[in-house]
């Protein structure tokens, strides 16, 4: 309640902000243009790569009709590049403000309003200081969900806007989010990028040449664009057949955890399953066991982003408590063509809905 309270007061000093005068380093965020607009004016250089995916699937009793999300669509939703010479990334998200003191939507996924007191600091929107200036050309893949500290956003959300920096005319470094995770640098490394990654030194840069490379979609939705680049650009770290025994992705710390978890783990262990927390484990380790799986299981939770590289026709139960439901990990297994079913443990059933589906898996 306190901090519902201290966000919608932060909200009304950013409003009231925009209509003071800049003065110095005190520069308020003025409000936001869309970069595509831009770009098709011929106002900035760049190009666009695709200006909308058709519309994912959304079956009747689904978990995307349920979550009533429209996880399915967000369409259109151009994908694209431009180029900015006189570009400021400001903040831990890196938004990028125009001479205006405008920030570009699409890099805020078209969220014009602060969504959580800790998405970035007050600060970072009032005072924007003198730039460190970056020689060169560059590019960010931090934005307003890739902040780094979550994997399927890491993926899905940072990972995929290197699909449209292999089309710039030039190469460029790559700013990342500050993060300790080692998802991070691993998939960084894995895919032959890492010497050309590098994390803010200040909170207000200013690159010779930016290279802004829209997100390729609505974070959460149906996304073949993005999931194709993914398999195509690890495929050399997957099992080419899946052959080892199924696993259930759990959870160890964190919220949204059952309190009969054990219970849960315990009923998978005995038919057979690997109990897994991917929090323990690295990047490779956990899309060798999902891609090697012959059935996944696991809690809702950003484990199960290793859908994505789970073989077609692979069984998936993904376990859901009711006051969170979310599609994007169904998404993904329609993606990949995956045999899914979402199933909400507060349902009294759940048990015998879980034996059943255990029961119904292939002999090995």
């Amino acid at each position: 309640m306190i901090k519902s309270i201290l966000l919608h007061l932060v909200r009304l000093m950013e409003r009231l902000l925009v209509h003071a005068p800049a003065i110095g380093s005190f520069r308020p965020l003025k409000g936001h243009f869309r970069a595509i607009d831009l770009l098709e004016k011929g106002a900035l250089p760049g190009a666009l790569l695709l200006n909308r995916q058709d519309p994912g699937p959304c079956p009747a009793d689904s978990i995307t009709e349920k979550a009533g999300m429209n996880q399915n669509d967000h369409q259109p939703w151009p994908v694209f590049w431009v180029r900015a010479d006189d570009a400021r990334l400001v903040g831990k998200l890196l938004d990028w403000r125009n001479p205006e003191d405008k920030t570009c939507s699409e890099g805020a996924f078209h969220l014009h309003q602060r969504r959580r007191l800790g998405e970035d600091s007050l600060l970072a929107r009032i005072i924007v200081p003198k730039p460190l200036e970056l020689p060169g050309a560059w590019t960010s893949i931090a934005s307003n969900w890739g902040d780094g500290r979550n994997y399927y956003h890491w993926m899905t959300d940072n990972l995929t806007r290197l699909m449209v920096r292999e089309r710039l005319p030039e190469s460029t470094r790559i700013l990342i989010p500050e993060g300790r995770h080692r998802f991070i640098r691993e998939t960084l490394e894995m895919l032959g990028l890492a010497d050309l990654a590098d994390t803010p030194s200040s909170p207000c840069l200013r690159p010779e040449r930016f290279y802004f490379c829209s997100p390729v979609s609505m974070t959460g939705v149906w996304n073949p664009a993005g999931f194709n680049w993914l398999r195509e650009r690890f495929a050399a770290f997957l099992k080419s057949t899946p052959e080892a025994a199924p696993v259930f992705l759990t959870r160890r710390g964190g919220t949204r955890i059952p309190p009969n978890i054990q219970e849960i783990e315990s009923l998978f262990e005995s038919h057979g399953f690997q109990i897994i927390d991917c929090g323990s484990i690295g990047v490779k380790e956990q899309m060798a066991l999902a891609s090697g799986a012959r059935a996944i299981a696991g809690l809702h939770g950003a484990a199960m982003t290793n859908l994505l590289w789970a073989h077609p026709g692979i069984p998936v139960l993904e376990l859901f408590q009711s006051q969170y439901l979310n599609a994007c990990y169904e998404q993904i297994a329609f993606q990949g063509g995956l045999v899914y079913k979402g199933l909400n443990l507060d349902d009294p059933s759940s048990a015998d809905q879980i034996r059943r589906w255990l029961q119904s898996l292939p002999d090995p």
